[in-house]
Order: structure tokens, then sequence, then C-alpha cells
């Protein structure tokens, strides 16, 4: 198995039309550079709407003058929070001959940014369509990428038969066409939320934010019953006197004038200067 240098690509690549459009600046040492097309799905992470993860179609890419230079700006933007699942889509078009194999990976700057390949490393014998790439964002923040932005990267290999090369090539090979878009079915299989390390720490950081906000509240209304039980302890004693001393009030007020309110004496039951009757003279 023998790699095609950068030479080749740029002569064969282009004839074979291995890539589709071909451009060979895009010819990174002896590799071919994809980009990020038209369309991504990303699986819903913590706290957002489900029925709001659908398939992203990103806007294309234009091209704006800056005096005589010119520069490309990006096209529509995906977002692939930590520890979620996603799906990216190529701008081009591949066709891999039937005796070469195709090999692919990610560039290193989204990979150091903890985007990780998950949809395998090889192109088969004979494939016609774009690619689409299954990734995984283990790194510790969102990344963000837009349409046309180089992202890929593709290898192709020469493949070797022992006799009857050209039986040989249309007996093993792919069969079918690839991929036009993201099909719905392969988003209906990861469409679901993914419980990450990071969206748990951030459900953990909520409740513990809830279970401060409990606390602080439940130490503030055991301190107001506290003073409650406290003022009521104390209260009480002023009521009772305040009541004695009225109703010491009202009897005052209501008796009649010139009469004591208090109990009549034994002496003041008799008249007064009245003399003892005599006793009886014995006979």
């Amino acid at each position: 198995m023998t790699f095609w240098g950068g030479q080749r690509l740029s002569t064969d690549g282009a004839t074979r039309k291995i890539v589709d459009p071909f451009d060979a600046s895009k010819i990174d040492c002896s590799a071919y550079t994809l980009t990020l097309g038209a369309e991504a799905y990303v699986t819903p992470h913590y706290g957002a709407n489900p029925r709001e993860s659908i398939k992203l179609y990103l806007s294309e890419t234009e091209t704006v003058k800056l005096g005589r230079a010119q520069r490309t700006r990006g096209g529509g933007v995906v977002v692939i929070p930590p520890g979620q699942f996603g799906f990216l889509l190529t701008e081009e078009t591949i066709f891999i001959p039937p005796d070469t194999m195709g090999f692919i990976s990610l560039k290193s700057k989204p990979k150091f940014g903890g985007l990780i390949n998950v949809s395998g490393f090889h192109v088969d014998p004979g494939f016609r369509g774009k690619l689409i790439f299954s990734v995984f964002n283990a790194g510790p923040k969102s990344l963000h990428f837009a349409r046309g932005d180089q992202l890929f990267l593709l290898w192709i290999a020469d493949l070797s038969f022992t006799e009857e090369p050209e039986k040989a090539k249309e007996l093993f090979r792919k069969e079918g066409v690839g991929f036009a878009e993201i099909p719905s079915e392969l988003v209906t299989t990861v469409a679901a939320e993914n419980h990450s390390l990071q969206s748990l720490a951030a459900r953990v950081e909520n409740l513990t934010r809830r279970v401060t906000i409990i606390g602080a509240v439940a130490a503030a209304l055991a301190a107001v019953f506290a003073l409650l039980a406290s003022w009521m302890a104390f209260v009480p004693d002023k009521v009772v006197g305040y009541e004695v001393q009225t109703e010491r009030k009202l009897d005052a007020t209501t008796a009649p004038t010139g009469i004591s309110s208090a109990p009549p004496s034994d002496s003041a039951t008799q008249p007064t200067g009245s003399a003892t009757p005599p006793s009886p003279n014995p006979s």
C-alpha cells in the first residue's frame, strides 16, 4: 500500500476528480484539506429544549473585498458544547477510485480544542458522496465552527491486487451512493440529551445553589420564630397586669357616689346609742 504524495494529489486528484470541487491550494503535504459544509447536528445539552435540537442548515460563505485583497467570511456557525456529540457534513463531494482507499482525520486545531473523531478513519473503495464526520467534544469548553472552516484531512492510498486487477476492482468496492446530506434516521439515533460530566456538574451546582438558598430561608424563619417565642413569653405578664388594673378602674367608676365599695363592718350593723335590753327580774 502506497500513499499518494502531494504531487500526485495535485495531478491525479484533479484528473480523477477525487474531490469536487478540487482546489490545489488545499493540499497539505500529502493530504487534502476538507471543509465544513451546509449541515450539522449537535445533541441537546443540559438546559436545552430537546424540541429545538434539530439539524442545522449553515449559510454559505461570502467573499469580502478589503482594498485589493479578498477575504472569505465564514458562513453559519455550529456550537458543540463540552461532552456533546455531533455530525458534521463536508462541503466537498468525495470519490474514492476502486483501486485506492481513503483515510480521514481531524486537523490539529480542532483536536487541540478537545474534538475527537469517532466515525472511523477510512473511506471504502468506490465511495462517492459527501463525508459525515461523527465527532465528540471531550474538551472543557464549547467549540465554535463556521461553514467553510478547514477541519478535516483526506489521504489516498493505492491498493494492490495479486491477479485480475480489473475484475478485483469491480468486486471489492463500495456499492451504492454515499451521502448528500445528514439523514434524518441518523439524527434520530442520537436525538437525546447526552448526560456528560459537564452537564452533571452543572446540575450539581444548580442543586447546591438551591440548597444554599433554602438553608438561608430556613435560618431566617427560625430566627423569626425564636424572636416571636421570646416576645410571647414576655408579653403575657404585661397583658395580665394591664387587665387587672383595668378591672379595678372599672369597679371604681361603676360604684355609687358616697358609698364605699368596701364591705360593711360588724359595728356598723348596730344603731348608734341603743341600750342593751334589760334582763328579766327573777321572781
